[in-house]
Order: C-alpha cells, then structure tokens, then sequence
C-alpha cells in the first residue's frame, strides 16, 4: 500500500526514525497492524513550511514482530 504523510521536518524525522509504524483500528475488536517503511521519498511543498513523505507500507506479520 503507497501512502503519503505531510508534516514538519520534525514530525517526518520521528516517523523515518520508528522502525515499525501501527495502525489501530476504530474499534477495540478490529486488529492492530504493523508496517514498516520501503521506497521512503521526502519532498517539500512549494511554499517550503511542510514535507511530504511518500513510501510504501510492508505488513509485518506477529511472529516477526515478538522476535
């Protein structure tokens, strides 16, 4: 899944910086997935205040995760 993540450079920074990212459902019985970043590109927009991180999102399943 390719997504994109607009943010200052430090918010861009903590994100490039977690190994793994999580994606917590809206309800308690939905699960929690975890990804990690590939094919990260950082661009700025045209006035220069916000960055744009684009990449894709790789499932990391349990078993690698508790590892």
């Amino acid at each position: 899944m390719r997504v994109c993540f607009y943010g200052t450079d430090a918010e861009i920074t903590h994100i490039c910086e977690r190994p793994v990212l999580v994606m917590v459902g809206p309800r308690r019985s939905q699960p929690v997935l975890a990804f990690t970043l590939a094919g990260v590109s950082i661009t700025t927009d045209p006035y220069g205040s916000l960055f744009r991180l684009t990449a894709d999102l790789a499932e990391v399943h349990r078993e690698e995760v508790t590892e």
